[in-house]
């Protein structure tokens, strides 16, 4: 077993071994505003999440200008699936939900200059107790591709698969030769990391083989089969206590405990395994929830929903962090703030700048780990291919609006001499030269995404 806690990247082979999915996708998924928590699918929460949905979403996501900006897959999550599978062993769709078919809903989207994408499970059943793919893998991804889907999600539920023909390595590894060898390029998402995750977490890592199974990161097998791979808790659409301090992202599910996980040993190790066509997934984006109500009524309704800040804030993070852009919201009814957030020209640039796929930093700041941490301002940065630096100073703290410095020297390696640079601005949309440091003032929960590019 190797503990090769690295920050450098070794260049291998491109993920999933083809063309597509080579920078961080960008869609739309419906789980946050009509599934997350709701039990199995018949429940209330669920009742929204059908084809009108689709065909709806997919109008919106052209007339609201999102396509134009790149959000181009629409992924269907766990509810699309008939309870039984056809004579022949194969998946079939939901006639309830989805009368037309997934064909016909994959064509509508292709109409549109959309793409489509299905969901699966490794396990004997998906997480809404609907059949799963185990022992099915080579007949589900040749469905998919027969269909014409740009997507497939593996999620898995039902326990540890940790060794024999049908353990995570062998099921996702399976899923994903199967798709390279159907003839149709698809991207392929894997939850196979979040799981070995919440298993290695009850363990010392002495043990993590035996107990949960291949190492995902073990020669860079992880992203040599998968484009992107979700490494931490399901995200619910709320702030949180920003204290996601242990290995699987547990002590928090919001907007801040998973910003916090990001600065772990676990997350960088999974970033050090990262590369072009192969992307660590923090969840998907809830910008565009409702901001006087839960994100999906039916089993939120004690949570505080985000601020705009704080929505922005998580924008700003996933972009900074390179990581998928999955709207989770209902775009349909989503406000001009929201799509004035989504829709940044400047701050998509740097989620999409893959060429150099340098490894996103932790500059400055770290987990808070007691009750009280005053002043908690993390400062990230990401090398771009030009040269310029992308940075995101997030102040964690709820009250007090932090003044912070940030030294050019501690962006740019010391033997570069940076002593000026232009800074612009991302969300105040103004650029400024500094000399050898940056000062910003940053509100309580507040991100100043930046790019900064050095004068010689």
């Amino acid at each position: 077993m190797r503990l090769s806690f690295v920050v450098l990247l070794a260049q291998v082979t491109n993920a999933n071994k083809n063309a597509v999915g080579q920078t961080p996708i960008m869609g739309w998924s419906g789980y946050n505003a009509f599934m997350q928590n709701s039990g199995h699918c018949d429940k209330a929460g669920a009742g929204g999440y059908n084809e009108t949905t689709f065909v709806q979403t997919m109008d919106a996501l052209v007339s609201s200008g999102l396509k134009d900006a790149g959000y181009e897959y629409l992924n269907a999550d766990d509810c699309w699936i008939a309870e039984n599978r056809t004579a022949d062993g194969k998946l079939t769709w939901d006639v309830g939900r989805f009368p037309h078919g997934m064909p016909w809903l994959i064509d509508q989207a292709h109409s549109r200059g959309l793409k489509l994408g299905l969901y699966a499970a490794a396990s004997t059943e998906t997480c809404r107790q609907y059949p799963g793919s185990q022992g099915y893998e080579d007949i589900d991804a040749q469905t998919f591709a027969e269909w014409g889907a740009d997507f497939a999600k593996l999620d898995s539920c039902g326990g540890t698969l940790a060794s024999g023909n049908e353990s995570w390595y062998n099921q996702y590894g399976r899923w994903s030769d199967a798709m390279n060898a159907s003839g149709r390029q698809m991207v392929f998402s894997c939850s196979w990391a979040v799981y070995f995750a919440i298993c290695a977490a009850k363990y010392p890592p002495s043990e993590w083989e035996t107990q949960c199974g291949t190492i995902p990161w073990d020669d860079h097998y992880i992203a040599r089969k998968c484009h992107m791979w979700r490494y931490g808790e399901d995200l619910s659409p709320i702030w949180g206590t920003g204290k996601g301090t242990l290995m699987n992202g547990g002590g928090g599910s919001g907007v801040g405990d998973i910003i916090s996980f990001a600065s772990s040993v676990w997350a960088n190790q999974w970033r050090a395994v990262s590369e072009v066509g192969a992307f660590n997934d923090p969840d998907f984006l809830v910008v565009g929830c409702p901001l006087d109500r839960p994100c999906e009524g039916y089993s939120q309704k004690t949570q505080t929903p985000l601020n705009i800040i704080e929505q922005q804030t998580q924008f700003s993070m996933w972009c900074l962090l390179q990581a998928p852009l999955i709207i989770g919201s209902d775009v349909r009814s989503a406000s001009p703030a929201a799509l004035k957030i989504l829709t940044n020209k400047e701050a998509i640039r740097i989620n999409q700048d893959a060429s150099s796929m340098t490894v996103p930093k932790l500059v400055s700041g770290g987990q808070c780990t007691t009750d009280d941490c005053p002043h908690w301002v993390l400062v990230w940065g990401r090398e771009l291919s030009d040269g310029a630096m992308a940075v995101a100073v997030v102040n964690m703290g709820n009250k007090t609006t932090e003044a912070t410095t940030v030294p050019l020297s501690d962006l740019f390696c010391q033997s570069c001499a940076v002593s000026s640079a232009q800074v612009l601005d991302v969300w105040a949309a103004t650029t400024k030269e500094v000399q050898s440091a940056i000062e910003l003032s940053v509100g309580p929960h507040e991100t100043k995404l930046l790019r900064v590019t050095p004068q010689h």
